[in-house]
């Protein structure tokens, strides 16, 4: 599936809870937590980023930009796994899930909601594949390829030894010391805490 795809079905239902008379706007700053699942609602994230936190350790497993429809993973299911927290100011709209129950089925909507959760999905497999890997500098080097692979306006505010951390059961020294060690041979450059260069290291 495209990601223009992806985009165009955010945007459709986004508009969708925006107009709708059940929808309600609400602005969020920097650092602010978001409980989607205590409030049993679905989010149309319109401008902003949030971080999705594990509720049982605290570790972020993603950084998701507006546009954005949050809430659908956990539309139907009362087990609490994850948390937001805005990482920039956000500007949402809310709506109920039993009324964004109604609006899909008025709008026939669930083909678009089905792509976005398949999406989501996705994006939680490429996250565990960061993860599976038989020691540290393996992990490390995933993750900085994935900061790599981000829009430069992205990466430029990118904190590499944040997002690594923040991420994992891994002590800065340690991320540190294999970053260094790829510094010494080439493989990165990180200037003022950001990745400015990054070469693919081989098996």
């Amino acid at each position: 599936m495209k990601s223009s795809d992806i985009h165009d079905s955010i945007l459709i239902i986004g508009k969708a809870i925006e107009l709708s008379k059940e929808s309600y706007e609400e602005n969020h700053k920097r650092n602010q937590r978001i409980e989607l699942l205590n409030n049993n609602t679905i989010c149309y994230l319109k401008k902003g980023r949030v971080l999705v936190y594990r509720n049982d350790n605290n570790l972020v497993t993603l950084s998701l930009n507006a546009p954005l429809i949050m809430g659908l993973t956990q539309m139907h299911n009362d087990i609490k796994y994850h948390y937001l927290r805005c990482e920039t100011n956000c500007q949402m709209y809310m709506i109920k899930n039993h009324s964004a129950t109604e609006l899909f089925n008025h709008k026939n909507l669930w083909k678009h909601a089905f792509d976005i959760l398949t999406w989501h999905l996705d994006l939680y497999f490429h996250r565990d594949l960061m993860m599976i890997h038989p020691n540290i500098r393996n992990i490390i080097n995933e993750h900085l390829k994935h900061i790599w692979s981000m829009p430069p306006e992205v990466r430029s505010q990118t904190s590499v030894y944040s997002f690594i951390i923040s991420r994992n059961h891994i002590s800065r020294s340690a991320v540190h010391k294999v970053i260094q060690e790829m510094t010494d041979v080439g493989k990165v450059r990180i200037e003022k805490g950001k990745l400015v260069f990054y070469k693919e290291v081989g098996p």
